[in-house]
């Protein structure tokens, strides 16, 4: 064979390698999202997390609307994704998490009323010496859920042992139905278990 043959099936050859490589790049999605980490946060929240919020705090709807599962997945998706506040959920992040298959995205709006729908009212207790009136909130079935979750995740492990740290911690707080404590803060109270909130109260 002549040096111009075998010239000519070189070039055949890299011809092919580089139209089997055009080819591999043109099947791919030609949308690009920046928040793309988010889905492989979201698959595991589905297997792990979400089962256990529905069984906890039940079924939300039983034919159209959103699960508080899915209310939950999109709620921690925003501060997962940098996000500041719900309304980034529809400015920003709808689009980009419904590019999940089989996932579903509440507006900011069904998010805040499905966070409002699991409110407990307060319980309020009078001080016998000085006749001050307090309000607590211990929201018995959310700390339900947060030991639950604990659970299924494998950070807790059922009848195990574990100290726990009673400790009243000082969170500021800016909701409007907050009270001023002595120590002029309006606060959100927290019992952790060492580097676990096992339940979550305000007063």
């Amino acid at each position: 064979m002549s040096d111009f043959s075998l010239t000519l099936v070189l070039r055949f050859k890299t011809s092919k390698k580089i139209f089997n490589d055009m080819a591999k790049v043109s099947i791919k999605s030609e949308k690009i999202t920046p928040s793309g980490g988010i889905f492989h946060v979201r698959e595991l929240f589905s297997r792990y997390v979400g089962p256990v919020i529905d069984e906890v705090l039940g079924l939300r709807c039983t034919s159209y609307g959103y699960q508080y599962s899915e209310i939950a997945g999109s709620l921690s998706s925003v501060y997962f994704c940098g996000g500041d506040c719900m309304e980034d959920l529809n400015l920003y992040l709808k689009d980009v998490l419904s590019e999940r298959p089989h996932t579903r995205i509440p507006s900011a709006d069904t998010v805040l009323r499905g966070i409002e729908e699991l409110a407990t009212e307060n319980i309020s207790y009078t001080a016998e010496k000085t006749g001050n009136v307090y309000d607590f909130n211990t929201a018995e079935k959310l700390n339900q859920l947060l030991i639950k979750l604990l659970l299924a995740t494998g950070q807790l492990t059922e009848g195990g042992e574990y100290d726990v740290d009673f400790d009243h911690q000082f969170l500021e707080s800016e909701k409007y139905d907050s009270k001023r404590t002595y120590k002029g803060s309006s606060p959100v109270y927290c019992l952790p278990l060492r580097k676990y909130f096992i339940c979550i109260f305000r007063r």
